[in-house]
């Protein structure tokens, strides 16, 4: 039987429209903390612009991952990356905290819209018995657009302006909108619903486990972002940026090898060996004195790390039905926020009290408790395989 093709102008044109609004969005995001305080913002108020707009994210989906189970989601991502857009504009014209702040929450909702309505577009475009090697593919577009994007936007800043900043963001939202237009995405069958309640549709209940799993992986990802840059000052690392280069380079290098194993094999034995190679560069990387160390970390992490995440979104929406799709990728992409968030929260409260040493080495474990539930799962799934 003929190998069906996971690369058509639909996809192609899709994954060019996620890396431009990734790109867009990320270039703001080392910018605008430094533009509340130029505003006289206190403390408090900087740690409110991420906390609203992971609050936004996480509020919407549930709503976006119902109405995605009957509805067309080409028009929904449509209408987020054009929301996207002029929430972009607006931040120059609001001189006021709060507004900016009321601002920040409302882009995250167009957010969290925009990346489920994608993500759950590109499930559709996938073949289901390639959808782990898909689904590795289009993450690069996610994975190298959050990579590039602060440096470019740090340059633009330095060089420029902020003005000049937030229009570069919304040329590429335009232009990521321009994309949407060239892909072709079919009207779901209409499905009975069950009634929309809130609190049951943060988390798609089928599909909790790799929900947990992607909460508990996040973390590790969550001290890697708020704590890297500090500790590559107290080490005296002058090239910490390589980290996040090598990682994503690694990752990337590595996605047509790991989603094949995905599909061949399922999802026990990568996420194992993948946590294991997370576990092992937070260790490394908690010793790390010199740029060797640091690469050697790097590349562990982006095997570890970069493999774990898409494996767990492929993993999360074979869990539930088709039509059901939407709201496991709005689960999922919940519990990476979730994870975000609990991670930014909780290791910058322990940091008062343990050197960023020991954090990465306390962080390390929850690599190997992913390990561990994972290997639990398969032995469960074994037996029930055996007792059909």
């Amino acid at each position: 039987m003929e190998k069906q093709k996971i690369f058509n102008k639909s996809f192609l044109f899709l994954f060019i429209s996620n890396f431009l609004i990734f790109i867009g969005f990320e270039m703001l995001l080392p910018i605008l903390p430094a533009y509340l305080l130029s505003m006289h913002a206190s403390s408090m108020q900087v740690g409110l612009m991420t906390s609203l707009f992971t609050l936004g994210a996480v509020l919407i989906r549930p709503f976006v991952g119902y109405y995605l189970i009957d509805n067309q989601r080409k028009s929904l991502a449509i209408i987020a990356s054009v929301a996207l857009m002029i929430i972009t504009m607006l931040y120059p014209f609001l001189n006021i905290i709060s507004l900016l702040l009321l601002l920040r929450l409302f882009h995250g909702a167009a957010w969290g819209v925009s990346t489920t309505a994608s993500s759950t577009i590109v499930v559709d475009l996938i073949p289901k018995t390639r959808l782990g090697e898909g689904i590795g593919y289009f993450s690069i577009s996610t994975t190298f657009g959050a990579i590039i994007a602060p440096s470019i936007g740090i340059l633009i800043y330095d060089a420029f302006s902020f003005d000049i900043l937030i229009w570069s963001s919304v040329v590429l939202s335009l232009l990521a909108v321009i994309a949407l237009q060239f892909i072709y995405s079919s009207k779901p069958v209409k499905h009975e619903k069950q009634p929309f309640r809130f609190f049951e549709a943060i988390f798609e209940k089928d599909a909790w486990f790799p929900a947990l799993l992607t909460v508990i992986t996040t973390l590790g990802f969550g001290a890697i972002i708020t704590f890297l840059v500090l500790f590559g000052k107290q080490q005296g690392l002058d090239q910490v940026f390589l980290f996040f280069l090598i990682n994503a380079t690694v990752a990337t290098l590595l996605r047509p090898f790991t989603g094949k194993w995905y599909d061949k094999k399922g999802p026990w034995s990568i996420i194992i060996a993948s946590a294991v190679l997370g576990f092992l560069s937070l260790v490394i990387l908690s010793y790390t004195t010199n740029n060797l160390y640091l690469i050697i970390a790097a590349i562990l992490f982006g095997a570890g790390y970069g493999t774990v995440m898409p494996c767990l979104q492929t993993w999360t929406v074979q869990k539930v039905s088709e039509e059901k799709s939407g709201a496991a990728n709005a689960t999922f992409l919940s519990s990476f926020d979730v994870g975000v968030g609990v991670s930014a929260f909780v290791l910058g409260i322990l940091a008062e009290w343990i050197s960023l040493e020991m954090i990465f080495r306390f962080v390390s474990l929850s690599f190997l408790a992913v390990a561990v539930l994972v290997y639990k799962d398969f032995l469960n799934e074994k037996k029930r395989y055996k007792n059909i």
